[in-house]
């Protein structure tokens, strides 16, 4: 029997695509340097490949905000300081709060039936500010995140200080709702708790990626 729901938070419950583009609108804009969609494209790439090496432990998150922009612009041929970029760009991500359609409908229908807790790989000031403005905050009894944490999804030593924190909560109760393959739906699988995958890019699926899989957030009501 399910009682308690962790959820990850970027391109789960926050737009991550919608917050980062923004934010990156705005940065060019103070540093006069042209956008282009282009540069939407090449900042997934990097970033997606950083964040993998964060996951894995190769990488930090101080040296990922050290290097990020500079490769991006390295790529695109763009002469500009990276690192005053990054932090433009930090600071624009800090106050994104761009909901993914039927995020708050879905927490509030979960609320009302489980323990809700966010599990998220970001910094823990700007997930609690975001959540807090997008009204939000008041459905987690948890925000489980890796910097307060001390390790990230999807190692196992994560997934085991949420549950120490958790108190008499048993793996075989927990479910994980995220986005992340492997961040989240082999993080989870790994550890042993049922997962569902937020397939929002409609990946084509083999059965074995999780326990569910749903394509918007409103078909979870149909398992929860």
């Amino acid at each position: 029997m399910i009682t308690t729901v962790l959820i990850d938070i970027d391109n789960t419950l926050l737009d991550f695509n919608k917050c980062s583009r923004k934010a990156m609108i705005d940065a060019c804009t103070a540093a006069n340097i042209e956008f282009t969609e282009n540069m939407v494209s090449t900042f997934h790439k990097i970033n997606d490949t950083l964040w993998i090496k964060i996951e894995s432990g190769s990488l930090t998150r101080d040296e990922l905000h050290k290097v990020r922009w500079n490769m991006i612009f390295k790529e695109m041929g763009i002469d500009g300081d990276g690192i005053k970029f990054e932090n433009d760009f930090v600071s624009g991500i800090y106050e994104s709060h761009e909901p993914v359609d039927g995020a708050r409908e879905l927490l509030c229908y979960l609320s009302q039936k489980y323990t809700i807790c966010a599990a998220s790989n970001g910094s823990y000031d700007q997930q609690l500010h975001r959540l807090t403005k997008a009204r939000m905050i008041e459905y987690f009894s948890h925000l489980f995140v890796s910097e307060k944490i001390g390790f990230a999804k999807p190692s196992n030593l994560f997934f085991e200080k949420c549950l120490e924190q958790l108190k008499n909560v048993d793996k075989s109760e927990i479910i994980l709702i995220g986005d992340s393959l492997t961040a989240d739906i082999e993080g989870g699988r790994n550890f042993g708790i049922k997962t569902c995958w937020y397939n929002h890019n409609v990946k084509p699926v083999n059965g074995k990626e999780a326990d569910y899989t749903v394509n918007l957030l409103s078909e979870i009501k149909n398992i929860l």
